[in-house]
């Protein structure tokens, strides 16, 4: 599962997070948000190195690793917990839309209701690729 691309990608999260808390800190990108970010990305690079590098050294969890992975139930479970997702954001942003449409809310009002277009269009497009594929 884990091979030496990723691993060279958590160490490149790491070296890019570090970057941008120096450059945030030496005041030439003006936000904070960026020292947050790069933050954010070191901690994502240590967790994922570690991660491959526990999964190299320990047969045990490399098992259960390639075994969660490649198990068929677990595919299933992920697969509904995706389509429970989208079914209960699309529900979530059409009631957005009604509640902010009450409360004169315009903006929100618009963005809620893009939002569940661009699901719906995106769940359309996916099962017209899929209906041909299966």
């Amino acid at each position: 599962m884990y091979d030496k691309k990723r691993f060279y990608l958590s160490i490149f999260w790491i070296v890019l997070g570090i970057v941008l808390m120096a450059l945030s800190m030496a005041e030439i990108m003006d936000s904070s948000m960026y020292s947050g970010l790069g933050g954010g990305l070191i901690a994502v690079g240590v967790l994922q190195t570690i991660r491959h590098l526990k999964y190299n050294r320990n047969p045990k969890y490399r098992e259960k690793i390639d075994t969660e992975i490649s198990d068929e139930r677990n595919r299933f479970l992920r697969m509904k917990s995706w389509s429970w997702a989208g079914y209960i954001a699309i529900l979530v942003e059409g009631v957005g839309v009604i509640v902010a449409m009450l409360l004169g809310q315009e903006t929100i009002q618009m963005v809620l209701g893009y939002s569940v277009c661009l699901l719906l269009c995106a769940y359309w497009i996916s099962y017209m690729v899929l209906s041909r594929k299966y």
